[in-house]
């Protein structure tokens, strides 16, 4: 199984809207399989990810020491 890439494509999304303006992040609630994770652009792009419990948990563990 591929590694999550959750840091690393919203490390990229907002690198790339960031001059656009302010993004905007919202999460659903937690489920026993994770949760919906949705960053919006001014320029219409979002951001989409479902993080499931396992992934969740690595990335977690990887923003620790994401400067």
């Amino acid at each position: 199984m591929e590694q999550p890439r959750l840091l690393e494509d919203l490390r990229e999304f907002v690198t790339l809207h960031r001059p656009h303006g302010e993004l905007r992040a919202t999460a659903s609630p937690p489920t026993p399989n994770g949760y919906r994770l949705e960053v919006a652009c001014p320029c219409r792009v979002v951001f989409e990810r479902l993080v499931f419990r396992d992934d969740a948990a690595i990335d977690l563990a990887l923003l620790a020491r994401w400067d």
